[in-house]
């Protein structure tokens, strides 16, 4: 038998999705008719966005989906499938605002110190910043906003096409892996707070690094995000042990290996993580020894998922043998 509150979100879903009334041909209307209305909202919020500074949001790709879903009668399964989605930007906000609020130390050298090593006396953003940057927007500038802002935009995207087009291949191992590494550094982003490397070059505690997102968003008329940039009270500039930004597509690219989805997506995922890992030792986001945690933190996330679903199996295979 299932646990209480799963089996009433269960019946939540069944009453929400095989309602009689959605079945008939004018509940069909209507629900197709109000899932268009949002999705043209939805469009019409990701184009202002664009059209002012922003690039694609976060909010508007997921009133996209719930768009999906309510036209493929899947709203109810949305709302519960998608839940733990809300409990990570709960739990990231409820970090930013602790951080400053709480005074607690921020940590700089332990960083310089490991990236020195990595680098051989020399730090990796310092060295890929004399002899890539050339103080302009090109090419590779672009590039590594594009990688950046990825963070926000593909596991979402990722997310969604399992959910929806691979009958949920992976989906609970995506979500709850991205959720439990996500928990993860915040617990070590309150226990430990560590300065990006523009951070510390502020603070003059290694060479000059240049603000490469920075100018390139504004570049780019992305001014709405350039202005955000750097602003301690709209992120938490405090959190970079571990990387996330490196973090999240790893778990993706485990996941899209243990469910033995598409090769191309993997291919893709690979080159997405390897272009990422660049970008924000490039653009002193990061320090490479964060990514390297940050590939350690996902893997760890990882196992822990499977233990817990493992676990699970284990305590309903009795119930299970006892039914039959």
């Amino acid at each position: 038998m299932k646990p209480g509150l799963v089996a009433a979100v269960d019946r939540f879903v069944a009453r929400v999705d095989g309602a009689e009334a959605a079945q008939t041909a004018a509940g069909a209307r209507v629900r197709k008719g109000i899932a268009v209305l949002v999705g043209c909202y939805a469009l019409v919020y990701v184009a202002q966005g664009a059209l002012h500074g922003s690039l694609v949001s976060p909010v508007g790709l997921i009133m996209l989906m719930i768009a999906f879903a309510l036209y493929t009668s899947r709203g109810g399964r949305f709302m519960r499938d998608w839940a733990p989605v809300l409990v990570g930007l709960l739990a990231y906000a409820a970090t930013v605002s602790a951080v400053p609020s709480f005074g607690l130390q921020v940590h700089y050298s332990p960083q310089i110190d490991a990236d020195r090593v990595l680098g051989l006396g020399t730090l990796p953003t310092t060295w890929l910043q004399e002899h890539l940057y050339h103080g302009h927007t090109g090419p590779l500038e672009a590039f590594s906003v594009a990688m950046y802002v990825s963070h926000f935009i593909a596991p979402l995207v990722l997310a969604f096409a399992i959910w929806a087009f691979w009958r949920g291949r992976g989906f609970s191992d995506l979500l709850f892996g991205l959720l439990a590494v996500s928990i993860l550094a915040n617990i070590t982003f309150l226990l430990a707070p560590t300065a990006p490397p523009w951070l510390a070059a502020e603070q003059g505690l290694i060479p000059d690094v240049q603000p490469i997102i920075k100018n390139a968003l504004f570049d780019l008329d992305l001014n709405t995000l350039a202005l955000h940039k750097g602003d301690a009270s709209s992120y938490n500039v405090v959190a970079a042990v571990p990387s996330l930004h490196v973090a999240w597509p790893i778990i993706c690219l485990l996941v899209i290996r243990k469910h033995r989805l598409p090769m191309p997506l993997f291919a893709a995922q690979a080159a997405l993580t390897l272009g990422v890992v660049f970008a924000i030792v490039y653009t002193g986001e990061h320090y490479l020894v964060d990514a390297i945690i940050g590939v350690i933190y996902a893997l760890v996330a990882c196992c822990l998922v499977q233990w817990a679903l493992g676990a699970r199996q284990r305590t309903r295979s009795p119930v299970a043998a006892e039914s039959v």
